[in-house]
């Protein structure tokens, strides 16, 4: 499962409209509502209830909203501190010091 169809599944579930979900995550609704059926056929359950008056998620669709947001969550700060380590932000850097090694190496001043 991908960040883009964590994303996808927010965004129906916080809607519960495939076509307003649909432009917030910039697809056309067949293809959202392809994106969600993958996605509950990777998981073995529906994650939402459809019927042409509404959408409402299952029992296992609500509990999938909670880890989804947490999944998205953490990849999103995965990206950002691999990010930030190849630019040398993050990481360790230790300086040791020797006061009698000092005295031999630094002048006296």
């Amino acid at each position: 499962m991908s960040p883009r169809q964590l994303r996808s599944f927010i965004a129906v579930a916080e809607e519960l409209h495939f076509g307003r979900a649909a432009k917030l995550v910039h697809l056309s609704q067949p293809a959202l509502s392809l994106q969600i059926s993958g996605l509950e056929q990777d998981l073995g359950v529906q994650l939402f209830i459809r019927s042409r008056r509404k959408t409402e998620l299952t029992p296992a669709g609500q509990v999938f909203l909670s880890e989804a947001r947490e999944l998205l969550a953490r990849t999103e700060q995965a990206t950002l501190r691999v990010r930030r380590a190849a630019l040398g932000q993050v990481g360790t850097l230790r300086i040791g010091f020797i006061s009698t090694a000092a005295a031999v190496i630094m002048p006296p001043w």
